[in-house]
């Protein structure tokens, strides 16, 4: 049979050949041609034969810094994007931070000057620190809001001093409407009213939230050891402490002091009985030696009535005189008001 493939034909055809790619009809030309050609034969017998060991071994070099090239390029990468990611969380923690919030936020001081409230403001969090304070007012109403972080060489200090401008405004608050009221209508607002407030409740039977306000007030620190007890089954709902320590005239005008806001800020609580030995009660019988009295929430809107008539006729004010001892817990300004006028008349110049 005419062998009719040309050595260029059949040197492209080897590749396949060797590999066993040819169908047999190529497979038998390619083969006729190599009898009669030694140079194309020598090109196959090379393509077939296993490389040399150091061609092998240049081949596995060559692999070898491929991958750890790959290698390397998959740490770099790893560690770029790591680098980025605690880049972009120092960022966030350290210069942007997030928007102040009232209950991380300590008001160290508040003094009102007539035309403006100076506060010195402090972290709670002693590796926390603000920047970027700003005030905006709208309608009367003053904001500070600023951005909460943690304290770096960037950004320090954990303390602020702000000066608020208080002509034509009625209000202060930190962080806005949702977060604390400072100052309104010339009263400053402290913490413990706002605490107290939180912890009011409608009902005297709720012994948890009586102990709450019994804490708050501090009347075990103020006035000794006492026990406790609530009559809620009839009319006149009642709160009753029995303090085992003796209690001088001092101590009986704080404990006043804490029934009239424990009458405030329980809702349907009629009235405070307390029982407590006087000074000098030693060698008396146990009867006489201890002395019992109440305050009712009637008795207690009365004598308010009276300290706010006064305090107006003092300051050229218009605090309004309400009726009842509850309205003083419906806002933060009237409880304010409240302790204003039972501190400054009863605890030190009644």
């Amino acid at each position: 049979m005419k062998n009719d493939l040309t050595c260029g034909v059949v040197r492209d055809l080897l590749p396949s050949y060797v590999e066993n790619l040819l169908g047999e009809e190529s497979k038998a030309a390619v083969e006729r041609h190599l009898e009669g050609c030694p140079d194309c034969t020598a090109r196959k017998e090379a393509m077939a034969s296993p490389p040399e060991p150091e061609e092998a071994a240049r081949e596995v070099d060559f692999l070898k810094r491929v991958k750890k090239g790959t290698v390397r390029k998959i740490v770099l990468a790893v560690v770029c994007t790591a680098m980025v990611l605690l880049g972009g969380l120092a960022l966030k923690v350290f210069v942007i931070g997030t928007p102040l919030q009232a209950q991380s936020v300590a008001v160290l001081s508040a003094h009102d000057s007539g035309d403006r409230l100076r506060l010195m403001l402090a972290s709670m969090d002693s590796g926390g620190a603000f920047h970027g304070w700003k005030l905006e007012t709208v309608d009367g109403v003053t904001s500070i809001y600023a951005r909460d972080v943690l304290a770096s060489p960037l950004y320090s200090s954990g303390e602020a001093e702000l000066i608020v401008p208080l002509n034509f405004i009625q209000e202060v608050w930190l962080g806005g409407k949702s977060g604390r009221l400072l100052w309104a209508d010339g009263v400053v607002i402290s913490q413990r009213t706002m605490d107290l407030l939180e912890a009011k409740t409608p009902y005297c039977g709720d012994a948890p939230a009586l102990g709450r306000i019994a804490e708050l007030l501090q009347i075990s620190q103020e006035l000794g050891p006492y026990t406790t007890s609530l009559h809620t089954s009839s009319q006149p709902y009642a709160w009753a402490l029995e303090f085992r320590d003796t209690l001088d005239t001092k101590d009986w005008r704080r404990l006043r002091y804490c029934a009239y806001q424990m009458l405030a800020l329980v809702g349907n609580l009629d009235q405070i009985d307390y029982s407590y030995r006087p000074e000098g009660g030693r060698g008396r019988t146990a009867a006489e030696q201890l002395r019992e009295g109440s305050v009712s929430a009637k008795t207690a809107a009365r004598f308010l009535a009276g300290l706010t008539q006064r305090y107006n006729a003092e300051h050229n004010s218009s605090w309004p005189v309400h009726e009842s001892i509850k309205e003083y817990a419906e806002s933060p300004l009237e409880y304010q008001r409240m302790v204003t006028l039972l501190e400054n008349y009863l605890i030190y110049q009644y």
